[in-house]
């Protein structure tokens, strides 16, 4: 307790010499540009290194709470770290996708889950499991209807086209697929929404059996 505490002390003391510094670097700014940039870049180091090790801490208290019996559905008590954890490193991915996902699937929060994961989109617009999560807790959700999952399809489909096959997990984009004909399926207030759904379900399969056979690359 006392080490989690010291831990959250650490990081409260940075955040006010981080908004100090980013003042006062930016009152210099016009005298020294390059001073500013420095302040800048060494806070955003040190945030990035407590950021990891509040990470690694909230690990270490998941473990504690699952080996004591608890359901981790229920849990609560680390929801600030996270925050805490995106303040002091904006892109860290992991602390929106876990967080988006706790809130809205297993706590009940969505606009609270679907806010933080779209925070995460924001800041780290080029993560491919961000667009992922978002995408899937929209679709488990369907919290903002079926036109918000299939602009969350789209945009991942889009990210896959910009990094022309160096996406990690590839086999989503089948996923992905799938997802929007299960959304067009079910939307029945938009025209023609089962042969939109049908297409989806051709290129699915294309792109899961379609690869296998060699017929399909990421290239």
């Amino acid at each position: 307790m006392k080490k989690r505490y010291y831990l959250y002390v650490l990081a409260v003391v940075f955040l006010s010499i981080a908004v100090i510094s980013g003042r006062i670097a930016g009152e210099a700014a016009s005298e020294n540009e390059a001073a500013s940039e420095a302040v800048g870049a060494g806070a955003g180091e040190i945030g990035g290194i407590l950021a990891d090790v509040l990470w690694l801490q909230l690990d270490r208290y998941h473990h504690i709470w699952m080996y004591q019996g608890n359901e981790w559905t229920t849990a609560t008590d680390y929801l600030p770290q996270l925050w805490l954890i995106t303040k002091l490193d904006p892109t860290f991915a992991e602390a929106y996708i876990d967080g988006g996902y706790h809130l809205t699937i297993n706590l009940g929060y969505p606009e609270e889950g679907l806010g933080l994961l779209q925070e995460g989109v924001r800041q780290c617009p080029d993560n491919e499991r961000i667009l992922w999560e978002r995408l899937v807790v929209l679709w488990l959700s369907h919290y903002y209807g079926s036109r918000a999952i299939q602009e969350a399809a789209w945009d991942y489909m889009a990210l896959v086209k910009r990094k022309r096959g160096q996406i990690a997990d590839p086999w989503n984009e089948a996923n992905v697929s799938l997802i929007l004909e299960l959304s067009f399926e079910n939307d029945t207030l938009r025209h023609n929404h089962m042969k939109i759904s049908e297409r989806y379900a051709e290129r699915c399969l294309f792109l899961r059996f379609g690869r296998r056979e060699g017929l399909w690359t990421q290239d």
